[in-house]
């Protein structure tokens, strides 16, 4: 197969991965809904607690459908490694109103709560690195105040994914409640966020003089 060939299969390929994700997307979107179970009594139809839920998480995989989105708008062509990538994400976004059911019924548990975290770190990590290797094909793009943009939501969300598997780690390694174990860890948290925060924000500033 000649090189043009090559790019015409590859091209076609990535068409075919976006039109895949979006079915998954819908799917999830689908499912979160069917989530909202007939309650046993007539009080908890209003039940605060499973609505927010159910509305966050539903307004978070729109949010991430639009980052998706942006990612493949720029002509970005999906090799094997950013398929495989790509399908860890879409692992991730199906199994979303499994991970939110799972924290409605099991609130206070750590583990039901380290499910819903470790889902989110691995929809960031995977969608960040998605976003990095089409950044990584956009040296050329004149469009530098773009890339910045796209550079700035990649660390932003490498940053955000490692923060939550460290918060994950830590409730896991304390164990008890969730009150408990957020009450003993706050100092370490805390500190662990004002640093996260800094290293982030100069990275970020030193990003333009990275691009140029």
């Amino acid at each position: 197969m000649d090189e043009r060939g090559s790019e015409k299969y590859r091209e076609r390929f990535t068409a075919r991965l976006e039109a895949f994700s979006d079915l998954v997307f819908g799917f999830s979107l689908s499912l979160l809904a069917t989530k909202l179970d007939v309650p046993t009594r007539v009080e908890e139809v209003f039940d605060t607690t499973r609505w927010a839920a159910i509305v966050g998480t539903f307004a978070l995989v729109c949010r991430f459908w639009l980052e998706h989105y942006r990612i493949f708008r720029h002509h970005f062509v999906a090799g094997s490694f950013d398929a495989i990538v790509n399908f860890v994400f879409l692992f991730a976004i199906a199994i979303m109103p499994y991970s939110v059911q799972t924290f409605l019924r099991f609130s206070f548990s750590i583990p039901s709560f380290t499910l819903y975290l470790g889902d989110s770190c691995l929809i960031l990590l995977t969608l960040a690195t998605l976003r990095l290797r089409s950044l990584q094909q956009r040296r050329d793009d004149p469009d530098v105040l773009d890339r910045l943009r796209g550079w700035r939501r990649c660390v932003a969300q490498f940053a955000v994914g490692a923060a939550l598997a460290l918060l994950a780690l830590g409730l896991n390694h304390h164990g008890g409640s969730i009150q408990t174990a957020l009450r003993d860890l706050a100092p370490f948290l805390l500190g662990g966020l004002a640093i996260f925060v800094v290293l982030t924000r100069i990275f970020l500033r030193r990003l333009p003089a990275f691009l140029v």
